[in-house]
């Protein structure tokens, strides 16, 4: 899983998807496909770091399993927030918001654990807002510029 995202960040950075302009068939067939794919990849990593230790029998340090979940809910907003700032990528950032309503809907019974899914999906869709109102986004390469 750590072999598959880091081939995926590097596909992601050396495209400069977010950043870069590209054509509508580009965007549909390269940009898109690859920004959800890195967003799944990313929060599967962050299931399977957590599931394995599971499996390993680590205890969570002293840390509350619900403390732990919002700490990598929180790691998942802060992931987030990077790309807003310097990506602004609404393919990437959509999954995010889709699996933390997923972790809330999951966790429906457990109020805190469901509150805090929500939290970090709203928080994800402000940082998406803020960063395609243009608040916090550097502006886009255009495509000449991107073959350089």
């Amino acid at each position: 899983m750590l072999v598959l995202l880091a081939a995926l960040i590097i596909v992601y950075l050396r495209l400069d998807i977010g950043r870069a302009r590209f054509t509508a068939i580009e965007k549909w067939v390269v940009s898109v496909p690859f920004s959800l794919y890195l967003g799944w990849i990313t929060v599967a990593t962050i299931a399977n770091v957590t599931a394995v230790l599971s499996y390993l029998g680590w205890k969570g340090g002293g840390v509350s399993p619900v403390a732990w979940t919002v700490a990598l809910l929180a790691v998942g907003v802060l992931l987030a927030a990077v790309n807003a700032y310097f990506r602004s990528d609404v393919a990437y950032l959509l999954v995010l918001v889709w699996a933390f309503a997923g972790i809330s809907v999951r966790w429906l019974s457990h109020p805190v654990l469901s509150v805090a899914g929500f939290t970090a999906a709203g928080l994800v869709l402000v940082l998406l807002a803020a960063s395609r109102l243009g608040m916090v986004r550097k502006s886009p390469k255009s495509p000449a510029a991107r073959s350089t």
